[in-house]
């Protein structure tokens, strides 16, 4: 049955967009349902659960998961909840058990799932208790080059398909080597902001040079960064702007000695990075093909509905709070001296005390509370840049591609999405773009 149409809040001829959806409390009740409680979503990596019966505790949405690997190696999604009276099993942020026992009457679950035991389940249920029935309630797993992916809704199509061709744009950073990814972090902070402003933010190019001018200049004096320029984004020709299938993306074309990941890189090292991208490149193209192994680098994006900037969450905590968690992901088998690099510089970015994450916060912050007021909100935000100039049949790249690199395109698609999820009774209601983009290479979704 198709949905009857609720929401209709971005206008995407004029890029008009309703500012309720920062701020009302019933909408953002909806979201839990409809979004959180429907698409797939970023919840760990598998170096966080590396041995059987390790655990690892997180969040889809609101909810409370536990994250495992059970006694034979297998991957499981469970929300944090006894069934007995609703009480979490898990306190710990991580660990290794093979079994989980609710502190309020002992109700205890193995690490696959299944209620094992039950005090007093002779005398006090007359052995009348179901309990194969009393599982914990289990969400839907894939994993994509290592981070783990879950879905409440088991009648979602897979991680594949959710993903579309923006797998082949994240390939090029997550999916480069034979011995994968490691993640490091959570680091955890609140931001007083909704969850959607720092994902909406992810493909904004546009704020770059005003926003973040006071740390670009700190970064070229101290480690010889240099400066982005308004003109050189509102003229770039080698940098995209693009679409796929519910996810922001932006990328640049490289040559091949340009290092992949660009975070911890100083004049001082950026020999070491050259080095690495050069020496690995045989092997990555291999893995990924000529054109994105030599030609491509992949720069912010965003993946529906709330991961951001790679694997790092943009949680919700309520319409006016977010709580974000930041991991560092590089590749496993780089040099220890690459990693350390890496690390520094992607906390040093966009961790909790990261020069481009302190700039923008205040931004989020107000273009949220801005939706507070009752003059305000009677005027929409206005998303109107690059309307008219992009393309679904580029020649080279797959997707909504923008002319250019500067472009609220993927804003308007972002809120698209959020409509077309907030208005669908099922799955059946909504749209998955078929994979159509040339995977070159030995690489897969799991490789």
């Amino acid at each position: 049955m198709v949905a009857t149409k609720k929401y209709s809040i971005i206008d995407t001829e004029t890029g008009a967009l309703d500012r309720r959806i920062f701020v009302d409390e019933a909408i953002y009740r909806e979201e839990l349902e409809k979004i959180f409680g429907r698409a797939w979503q970023m919840i760990g990596h598998v170096s966080l659960v590396p041995n059987r019966n390790d655990f690892f505790h997180t969040y889809m949405g609101e909810d409370p998961v536990i994250l495992t690997r059970d006694n034979n190696g297998q991957l499981h999604a469970f929300l944090n909840m006894c069934r007995h009276r609703g009480n979490r099993i898990v306190r710990a942020d991580e660990g290794n058990s093979k079994n989980f026992m609710c502190t309020y009457h002992g109700w205890t679950f193995s690490n696959d799932g299944r209620l094992e035991h039950v005090p007093g389940v002779s005398e006090a249920y007359y052995d009348a208790l179901a309990m194969d029935e009393l599982s914990l309630i289990e969400a839907k797993v894939d994993t994509y080059a290592g981070i783990v992916f879950a879905t409440w809704d088991h009648e979602a199509p897979s991680l594949e398909a959710y993903l579309g061709d923006a797998r082949w744009y994240l390939d090029v950073s997550f999916n480069r080597r034979d011995g994968g990814t490691i993640a490091y972090g959570p680091q955890k902070w609140l931001e007083p902001c909704n969850w959607k402003t720092p994902v909406d933010n992810c493909s904004d190019n546009y704020h770059v040079p005003v926003t973040h001018l006071s740390s670009m200049l700190a970064k070229n004096k101290l480690i010889g960064t240099p400066r982005t320029t308004q003109q050189e984004m509102a003229t770039s020709i080698d940098r995209r702007h693009l679409f796929v299938n519910g996810h922001s993306l932006t990328f640049a074309e490289v040559d091949e000695k340009t290092p992949r990941a660009g975070h911890g890189m100083t004049a001082a090292n950026r020999h070491l990075f050259e080095a690495y991208q050069l020496d690995t490149l045989p092997e990555v193209e291999r893995r990924l093909g000529s054109k994105r192994a030599r030609g491509m680098q992949l720069n912010n994006h965003s993946l529906f509905p709330n991961g951001v900037l790679g694997f790092r969450l943009a949680l919700p905590r309520g319409p006016l709070m977010t709580e974000f968690w930041h991991f560092a992901i590089v590749d496993k088998d780089a040099p220890e001296d690459i990693q350390g690099y890496l690390r520094w510089g992607l906390g040093g970015n966009n961790g909790v005390a990261g020069l481009f994450e302190q700039d923008d916060i205040d931004n989020w912050r107000q273009v949220s509370l801005s939706a507070t007021s009752p003059l305000a909100r009677k005027y929409s935000q206005w998303l109107s840049m690059g309307r008219g100039h992009t393309t679904d049949n580029h020649p080279e790249y797959v997707g909504h591609v923008s002319e250019r690199y500067i472009s609220e395109s993927n804003q308007r698609n972002f809120y698209t999405r959020w409509e077309e999820f907030m208005n669908a009774d099922s799955w059946a209601d909504i749209s998955i773009e078929p994979i159509a983009a040339d995977y070159q290479g030995s690489a897969t979704l799991n490789s």
